[in-house]
């Protein structure tokens, strides 16, 4: 399988890049997680990317979903590699309100903790991308909405 997604690089510039592709081409389903958080009434949406078969994403979606969910899904993944335009990797895709966000990402990554202090973005939404070892915030215009 190939493993673009997978652990730090040990280059924190290219562990980064990586998790920028990983959003770049998750656009289809963070903007179903935003809107399902919107109808869910969830106050600012930020948007969680988990990588489950990474070594810190997949500890963090098994905290949230159970070992018993990541191990199926996994597996289900793997067993559809055939398909065309099949990520990589498991990704969970959730949404938790803003406010939340700002009170637990930085216990879990406090290197995260001054970019949420400055507020939800004007016109977009951040995006959590939990992957090569490690997690970056990335602000998505809602105008990135896919066509």
């Amino acid at each position: 399988m190939d493993r673009e997604f997978y652990g730090s690089t040990g280059d924190t510039e290219q562990d980064m890049c990586g998790r920028e592709a990983m959003v770049e081409s998750c656009l289809d389903r963070i903007f179903a997680a935003y809107d399902f958080g919107i109808e869910e009434k969830i106050v600012d949406p930020v948007i969680f990317l988990v990588d489950c078969e990474d070594v810190v994403g997949g500890a963090v979606a098994r905290g949230w979903e159970g070992d018993d969910a990541v191990d199926a899904a996994i597996m289900a993944n793997a067993e559809s590699d055939s398909l065309e335009g099949k990520l990589p990797t498991t990704i969970l895709t959730t949404a938790v309100s803003f406010v939340d966000s700002c009170t637990e990402v930085p216990k879990w990554f406090p290197y995260l903790e001054e970019t949420l202090s400055q507020g939800s973005p004007c016109d977009a939404f951040y995006v959590i991308a939990i992957t090569f070892g490690g997690a970056g915030a990335f602000s998505v215009p809602l105008s990135a909405r896919p066509a």
